[in-house]
């Protein structure tokens, strides 16, 4: 699956570049898929169009891998590689996006099916996104919602199946 063309990049208000933030992390989603696909020049694009060449991707230790950090370019390629040769399929349903300025927290789904194993992923999870410059420099991973939502300011409320924000973003 091609990945849609790149955000704008003539903004100028902050409204403007937390929604263009939004969007470079809806762009990294798609880059993501094609990588894992094997789209030819997805890489190039890639850090052309979206990850700074230091970004890194942050594994929690609670993963059977334990914790792990990939960065830059071939620390993606390692990422893709490892789940290729864990899963067959592996894919990310996102849920909800949370604007936090130089920020974007992502609810996500991850759903992946066992190579060799035949054993089924289904886990809800939320993705911390860093940008700066209008680049990603940072994805970590977090397994728990709760967790992911405090690291950025927001909380759910018990009332409320919506988090609010605690602090100005």
């Amino acid at each position: 699956m091609a990945a849609p063309p790149g955000p704008s990049l003539a903004r100028d208000t902050g409204r403007e570049m937390s929604r263009e933030n939004v969007d470079l992390v809806r762009l990294s989603y798609w880059l993501l898929e094609d990588l894992r696909e094997g789209t030819p020049g997805t890489l190039e694009r890639s850090f052309r169009d979206c990850f700074d060449e230091a970004v890194e991707v942050r594994i929690p230790d609670a993963y059977p891998e334990g914790a792990q950090v990939f960065r830059g370019r071939e620390g993606l390629q390692r990422w893709v590689a490892s789940t290729k040769e864990i899963w067959d399929e592996w894919r990310f349903e996102r849920e909800r996006f949370f604007d936090a300025g130089d920020q974007v927290l992502v609810f996500v789904r991850v759903l992946a099916r066992g190579g060799s194993s035949g054993v089924s992923l289904d886990r809800k999870t939320a993705h911390l996104w860093t940008l700066r410059r209008r680049r990603v420099t940072r994805c970590e991973v977090f397994l728990d919602r709760s967790e992911a939502l405090e690291a950025v300011g927001l909380e759910e409320r018990s009332s409320s199946a919506h988090p609010v924000l605690r602090r100005g973003a």
